[in-house]
C-alpha cells in the first residue's frame, strides 16, 4: 500500500457497495457521480487492489473487493459509533468526571448533589476521591482530578466555578445545647473536654488560629481525622467539639448544636486549574453545582 486511503474514499466505497450503485452513493453523500468515481479510483490506487469489475453497466465487487469491503464494514461501523459518541459528549449525554472533595463536603453535602445530578444526567459517570484541603488541591494540579471542592488557596492558580459560605458551630451530646439559645462564648467552651480534628487539616488550622487570636486553648480529649467521626464521638458523650455547620445541621438527630461568638467563617469553592478547558460533562456539572449552592 503506497498511501493511506482517505476516509472520504472509504465512505464512497462503502456507500456504493451498500446502496448498490454510484448514483445512489452520490445522492447519499451529496456529491456528484464523477466525484464518487474519482474517489473509487483513488482508493484502488492507494490500496493497490482492483475493487470493482463491470458486469454490463453495473459495477460488481471483485473477490479482493469483497474481502476489503468486509473489513471496511467493521471500520465504518466503528466510525458511525464515534459519531454517536461525539454527539453524546456534545450534548452531555456521555462523559466521565473525576472529582476530589474535602471530607466534610464529601460526607454531608456532596451525596445530595450527586444523586440529583445523576437523575438529570444518568450517563455521566463521576468518580470521587476524598482528601483534605491541601492534598485535594495537589491531586487537582497533578492532573488526577478535573474538579476539586475545597477552601481556595490563594497561592494556587485556580478557577472558581461555584462557591458557598459556611461557618463553625459548637456541638455536644443531645440536649447539651438548646436550639433556641443565644450564641455561647467561645471562652465558655474551653473548660470542657474537647474532641478535635488531627493537626494538619485546614479546618483544624483555621480553628487554632481563631483560638490564638482570642488567647484561648482547648484541652483535647481525643483527636480524629474526620468531622463525621467527631460527631459520633460527641454523640456518645466523649465531650464537645466545633465542626462545620453542614455537619452539625445534618446530625441533629444525634447531637445538639449552637452558634458561638466570635464566629468562625470560610468559603468553599468548586475549583479547576486556571487556563484548563473543562470537558462538556465537567462544565455541565459545575453549572449544576453553582445552581444548587445558590438555591
Amino acid at each position: 500500500m503506497k498511501t493511506k486511503p482517505s476516509l472520504r474514499s472509504l465512505e464512497a466505497f462503502h456507500a456504493v457497495v451498500t446502496l448498490g450503485s454510484v448514483s445512489a452513493a452520490a445522492s447519499n453523500l451529496f456529491v456528484t457521480e464523477p466525484a464518487i468515481s474519482h474517489l473509487l479510483r483513488g482508493l484502488e490506487k492507494a490500496t493497490g487492489l482492483t475493487l470493482f469489475g463491470k458486469k454490463g453497466r453495473r459495477l460488481e465487487l471483485t473477490p479482493d473487493g469483497r474481502l476489503f469491503f468486509d473489513e471496511t464494514a467493521s471500520a465504518m461501523s466503528v466510525l458511525a459509533r464515534l459519531d454517536t459518541v461525539a454527539d453524546a459528549i456534545r450534548s452531555a449525554k456521555h462523559g466521565h468526571i473525576r472529582l476530589v472533595a474535602i471530607p466534610v463536603v464529601a460526607d454531608y453535602s456532596l451525596p445530595k448533589i450527586l444523586c440529583a445530578f445523576s437523575k438529570e444526567h444518568p450517563d455521566i459517570d463521576i468518580s470521587v476521591n476524598v482528601a483534605e484541603g491541601h492534598r485535594a488541591l495537589d491531586i487537582l494540579h497533578r492532573g488526577n482530578a478535573d474538579l476539586a471542592i475545597a477552601i481556595n488557596n490563594s497561592t494556587r492558580d485556580n478557577q472558581s466555578h461555584a462557591e458557598f459560605s459556611s461557618y463553625a458551630m459548637a456541638i455536644g451530646p443531645a440536649e447539651r445545647f438548646e436550639p433556641s439559645a443565644d450564641a455561647v462564648s467561645l471562652a465558655s467552651l474551653c473548660t470542657e473536654p474537647f474532641v478535635a480534628l488531627t493537626p494538619g487539616c485546614p479546618f483544624r488550622y483555621a480553628l487554632d488560629q481563631h483560638l490564638t487570636r482570642q488567647d484561648l486553648m482547648f484541652s483535647h480529649t481525643l483527636e480524629v481525622e474526620t468531622q463525621s467521626a467527631i460527631v459520633k464521638l460527641v454523640s456518645m458523650g466523649f465531650g464537645i467539639s466545633i465542626v462545620d455547620a453542614i455537619a452539625a445541621k445534618a446530625e441533629t438527630h444525634q447531637i445538639s448544636a449552637t452558634h458561638f461568638h466570635p464566629p468562625l467563617r470560610w468559603t468553599y469553592h468548586l475549583l479547576s486549574p486556571a487556563n484548563v478547558k473543562l470537558s462538556t460533562a465537567a462544565q455541565v456539572f459545575t453549572d449544576f453545582v453553582a445552581k444548587s449552592w445558590t438555591e
